[in-house]
């Protein structure tokens, strides 16, 4: 347990900084990690003036969000917290529905860009069945797919209270929009919904504002700039317990080779463990850190890689540039510029030093989807990215007409 005499210096500075503030506590962009989320919240139990909680972009993982979501379950004046830009996940999110459940304060989270999926979704839902005070709920750029806006759909029927919903830049489709429409007509509370750049299709967009109609109270339905779905099925995947096993299985098990009779001899399970440290690039990511924009004129995208939530080092397995432009018009210029690809790749170390530079040209994939993934393969210096290091793509002059443009960088954390 983090006490006070156990805190470093800093630590201390930081909790003491908290115990003397009051209402609003900023700390936006202080980079305070799961360490420094720990040292807030133990200071937010004795604090009983601050109102509203600012962390975005702190590089918390789920250890620093269960902190704070322990601290949410005594609290009693805090009204707001902003967490969004973080690695919190679907564990940070889901420790901090559980606290919701109990919390009787809160009336605003905000949980958007922290790499949370259907899982964490779910967990809110549950949460929102039973929380009578939470009135403003952002959700916004993460990786919330049908499933999770089917749980939400379901706790929206019979929450009274959320007046908020933003799931903006998530990965709804048809199923999840036609299951929120459904809720609408159930849902007297919400006013605002906001739905854009997801992959609704004409089914779900006509469902929504068929909702939209009839349930006379929501005055906000934002629907628009619907993506490409292939643009999501083409990001890194994440990779599932069920990968590691089968690798470490075939690595330690005895096995028949073809047109061989003899069986191969099973490798000892230290030698395997570290045959899997290598084939861990043959895997899925476990974390994926994206940039994104949108609209026109996204001449750069830029993002540094964070700190590992268990204190280790990360590897990086791929960075991927992914475009989805608008149709070209007709004037043949603005063609040629809707169609190229081409971009420069610089990836600088945590001094600022530039270590590679690649110019490249994305192929089409679709109609108008353009990606590029850069693998070790073919580009060492990604094995040597660590925490700290600055990756940045430059469209230059070919950048009209882009609706979203991503930079993802997909790693896992080691065990070092």
């Amino acid at each position: 347990m983090l006490t006070y005499q156990s805190m470093s210096e800093s630590q201390r500075k930081l909790y003491d900084k908290v115990t003397d503030t009051s209402e609003w506590l900023r700390l936006n962009d202080y980079e305070i990690g799961d360490v420094g989320a720990q040292v807030v919240a133990e200071a937010l139990k004795v604090n009983t003036t601050v109102t509203h909680l600012k962390l975005r972009q702190n590089q918390i993982g789920d250890v620093g969000a269960r902190a704070i979501a322990e601290t949410l379950k005594v609290n009693k004046t805090v009204v707001e917290v902003i967490l969004s830009w973080n690695q919190t996940g679907d564990a940070g999110a889901q420790a901090i529905a559980e606290a919701l459940k109990v919390n009787t304060t809160l009336f605003s989270l905000n949980l958007s860009s922290t790499q949370l999926g259907d899982a964490g979704a779910r967990a809110i839902a549950e949460t929102l069945k039973v929380n009578t005070t939470l009135k403003y709920l952002y959700l916004s750029r993460n990786q919330i797919g049908d499933a999770g806006a089917q749980a939400i759909a379901e706790a929206v029927k019979v929450n009274t209270n959320l007046i908020w919903i933003r799931l903006n830049t998530n990965r709804i489709g048809d199923a999840g929009a036609q299951a929120i429409a459904a809720a609408l007509g159930e849902n007297k509370t919400t006013t605002e919904l906001h739905l854009a750049r997801n992959c609704i299709g004409k089914v779900g967009v006509q469902a929504l504002d068929e909702a939209r109609k009839v349930n006379g109270i929501l005055t906000t339905l934002d629907i628009w700039d619907q993506i490409n779905p292939l643009a999501f099925s083409l990001l890194p995947r994440l990779a599932t317990s069920e990968d590691w096993q089968s690798v470490f299985h075939l690595l330690t098990g005895r096995h028949e080779k073809e047109n061989q009779p003899a069986l191969l001899p099973a490798l000892p399970a230290e030698i395997a463990e570290l045959v899997m440290d290598e084939a861990e690039y043959l895997q899925g990511v476990q974390h994926i850190h994206q940039a994104w924009a949108k609209d026109h004129y996204v001449d750069f995208l830029k993002l540094t890689m964070p700190r590992s939530s268990n204190g280790n080092s990360i590897r990086v397995k791929a960075i991927q540039v992914l475009r989805e432009q608008y149709e070209a018009k007709s004037d043949p210029f603005e063609q040629y510029e809707a169609k190229s690809g081409r971009f420069d790749l610089i990836v600088r170390d945590e001094l600022g030093a530039v270590r590679y530079e690649w110019a490249a040209e994305a192929p089409v994939v679709g109609s108008n989807i353009q990606l590029v993934t850069i693998s070790p393969t073919d580009h060492p210096v990604i094995r040597q990215m660590r925490a700290g290091w600055e990756v940045e793509v430059q469209f230059g002059q070919y950048y009209s007409f882009v609706r979203l443009a991503w930079l993802s960088v997909g790693y896992i954390e080691r065990q070092d």
